[in-house]
C-alpha cells in the first residue's frame, strides 16, 4: 500500500491532456466553450459549478478519504449539500447557538418549510448538546473553529462519539469517520 506522505503528494494528479502539467492549473472564473448550447465539453459549463480543479481536487480528497471528495464554491453550498443530503422531512438536527447567520436562516427559514427541526445549543455544554439530541435527530452540525467573537465548539472525538452517538459531526472539511482525528462520527 502507498504510504500517506506519497499519496497526500500525488492524489488526483494526472498529467493534463492538452499540455502535459504535472500539477493542474487553477481555473478561477471561465466559462467554457460548447458546440451549442447545453452542450458541455467534458461536462464544464462554467467554473463555479465545475472545473478541472475543483476535479483534480475531490479525486485527491477521496484519494486520501478512501472515498469519494466532494468540494464546493462556498461554504453555504458545502453546508446545503450536507443538510440535504443526510435529513429526511421531519428529522430534527442540533445547532450551535453561536452558528452563522447564513446556516441559520438556511435551517429556519429553508429547510424547516420541509419539515425539518431543529434545536439550537450551547455546544461547549456537552450536557445540552446530549439532551437536545432526540431519536429524530439525524445530524449534529458543529462548526470547529468559529470567530473569535462567539463560542469555540470544539470537543475531541471521544467526547462527540460519547455524546452523539446517533448523530453525524461535521466540520468545514467532512472527514472519514472511522478516523480518532477527525470531529465526525456515523451514527
Amino acid at each position: 500500500m502507498t504510504r500517506f506522505a506519497t499519496r497526500a503528494v500525488h492524489a488526483g494528479l494526472e498529467p493534463d491532456p492538452s499540455f502535459g502539467d504535472v500539477i493542474p492549473a487553477i481555473h478561477q472564473s471561465t466559462t467554457y466553450v460548447q458546440s451549442a448550447p447545453g452542450e458541455f465539453r467534458e461536462r464544464f459549463d462554467y467554473s463555479r459549478s465545475a472545473n478541472p480543479t475543483r476535479d483534480a481536487l475531490e479525486r485527491g480528497l477521496g484519494d486520501l478519504e478512501g472515498g469519494l471528495g466532494s468540494a464546493f464554491a462556498s461554504g453555504m453550498a458545502a453546508t446545503h449539500a450536507l443538510l440535504t443530503a443526510v435529513c429526511d422531512t421531519g428529522d430534527h438536527v442540533v445547532i450551535p447557538d453561536d452558528l452563522y447567520g447564513g446556516t441559520y436562516r438556511l435551517v429556519d427559514k429553508v429547510l424547516s418549510r420541509w419539515g425539518l427541526s431543529y434545536t439550537m445549543v450551547d455546544q461547549t455544554d456537552l450536557d445540552a448538546v446530549e439532551a437536545a439530541i432526540t431519536a429524530g435527530t439525524s445530524i449534529t452540525f458543529s462548526v470547529g473553529l468559529v470567530g473569535v467573537s462567539t463560542q469555540t465548539s470544539v470537543v475531541s472525538g471521544r467526547t462527540a462519539a460519547a455524546v452523539a452517538s446517533r448523530s453525524v459531526w461535521s466540520t468545514i472539511v467532512y472527514s472519514s469517520p472511522q478516523r480518532e482525528s477527525t470531529l465526525s462520527t456515523s451514527r
